[in-house]
């Protein structure tokens, strides 16, 4: 599983640029390579109405997306398009809950109506990891492999900023503070993950694997 280290930290370099309403940034870690899967989240006053529908994937035993951003009270679905089983299951304080075997269409939409990080695993296959946070803020956008976001379209006014990233697990995100038109250089330290090269099974997993038989893929 992911541990969170104390000591050791990322940190992310940050080039921030705006223009009218127009918020560009540029994340890297310490070793100055793209950061992606940042979620950048702008607070323009007004708060996100739920969606309609929103849907984490199970595509080549991976979480797709791997970061799926929804506001609260929204209900995502959780369709399996691989030929084998998944056990979705998470233990994050904003949401804990539990999909038991299933593929296809069969696993029930999922309510999501507190606002938070939630970490995602499979309970038959360990290395699985996929996050779903839940914010409030009505714009929202994610890095691309390249490290770079923008958002467009931005009232006019200050905005008050955050960053979130799936090293962080299931904090909440990174206030970077208050931005208006401008050049700004910035610098925040995130804890950094520490993984272990066979990640230890939790007690769940460990029930779930007795019950089945040590199932296999």
């Amino acid at each position: 599983m992911f541990a969170v280290g104390l000591t050791a930290t990322l940190v992310l370099l940050a080039s921030v640029g705006i223009s009218a309403q127009t918020l560009s940034l540029q994340l890297s870690d310490s070793a100055g390579n793209p950061l992606s899967g940042a979620v950048v989240l702008v607070d323009t006053g007004s708060a996100a109405a739920p969606l309609s529908a929103a849907v984490m994937d199970q595509v080549d035993m991976q979480f797709t997306p791997q970061v799926l951003v929804v506001p609260p009270a929204t209900e995502v679905e959780f369709p399996n398009s691989d030929d084998v089983r998944h056990h979705v299951y998470s233990f994050s304080p904003a949401k804990r809950f539990e999909l038991r075997l299933f593929k296809g269409s069969e696993a029930p939409p999922v309510l999501f109506d507190k606002p938070g990080a939630v970490v995602l695993g499979c309970n038959i296959h360990d290395r699985m990891r996929g996050y779903i946070l839940v914010a409030e803020q009505a714009r929202h956008a994610v890095t691309d492999a390249a490290g770079d976001v923008e958002l467009v379209d931005l009232p006019a006014g200050e905005w008050l900023v955050a960053v979130w990233h799936p090293r962080l697990q299931d904090a909440a995100p990174v206030d970077l503070g208050v931005f208006a038109a401008g050049q700004h250089g910035l610098q925040i330290a995130i804890p950094a993950e520490v993984t272990s090269a066979e990640p230890e099974l939790s007690p769940l997993q460990q029930r779930f694997r007795r019950a089945a038989g040590h199932a296999k893929d």
